[in-house]
């Protein structure tokens, strides 16, 4: 009597088992529908297939014309290619999503592909766009002659703007700025090789400056800061929220005196 009811407990726990079993199988069943169901959900649309089909073999200047597309999802595949492309591009070498978007914006008659050139320049405005470094001198060219009659050229500073690299080094106004690192100011193109030679520096860097104070010369070594944009502004010494709007203003403003 003991013995059979062994046998029925363990026909009983074989079953149990082939049950656990069997609602195990069915929940993976059940996750592998589930699973299927997403990826139908994010599976690509007819229009993107077909956007992806159209790049082949384009140029990156052909894709501009697909941003004008009359199917929406052509219009908005193509320009999400283009944001793509910006953040793949090189960082050592000039973006040419962004100088292909920005020519597009300012000469393009559509409507629609200038609109949609504008969002990856806001694009490249707030995420990638490196401002230029910042001295914070206003100067012009000073001119005067030697004992021997010889051109003797300076840049004479007439303004140091508040809180920025020269100002925080102590550079004050009327003083002479007679050369940087190893290039003089000593011809009449001062200004605009001072100018250039600023251009190819990088917020960071340090630049030695070669001063004349009050008839004294002095050097004194300089961090170069980021030109002020709306991301570093303050007002009473709190943040301003910058906006895409203001990022794109700025550098707009910026592309425009070149």
């Amino acid at each position: 009597m003991l013995r059979s009811a062994i046998m029925r407990a363990a026909v009983l726990v074989r079953l149990a088992g082939f049950g656990w079993l069997a609602a195990g199988q069915g929940h993976a069943a059940e996750t592998a529908e589930k699973v299927a169901a997403v990826e139908v959900r994010i599976a690509k649309s007819p229009e993107q297939v077909e956007a992806e089909a159209l790049y082949e073999g384009k140029t990156l200047a052909g894709l501009i014309p697909l941003l004008g597309d009359e199917r929406f999802a052509i219009r908005q595949a193509t320009e999400d290619k283009l944001h793509q492309l910006l953040h793949e591009a090189p960082t050592d070498q000039p973006n040419e999503v962004e100088i292909l978007c920005f020519e597009t914006y300012r000469t393009h008659s559509n409507p629609e592909i200038r609109m949609r050139a504008r969002a990856v320049l806001v694009d490249f405005a707030t995420t990638l766009w490196a401002p230029e470094c910042f001295l914070g001198l206003a100067i012009e060219p000073d001119f005067g002659f030697d004992e021997d009659g010889n051109l003797n050229s300076r840049l004479k500073i007439n303004k140091v703007i508040a809180k920025s690299p020269a100002a925080i080094a102590g550079i004050q106004a009327s003083d002479f700025l007679r050369g940087m690192d190893e290039v003089r100011f000593t011809d009449a193109n001062a200004a605009t090789r001072f100018t250039a030679y600023l251009s190819r520096k990088r917020p960071g860097d340090k630049v030695t400056l070669h001063l004349e104070h009050e008839g004294k010369n002095s050097e004194i070594t300089v961090t170069l800061g980021c030109k002020p944009r709306a991301l570093k502004r303050a007002v009473d010494d709190k943040p301003v929220t910058v906006t895409p709007a203001q990022c794109l203003r700025e550098y707009l403003a910026f592309k425009m005196k070149k």
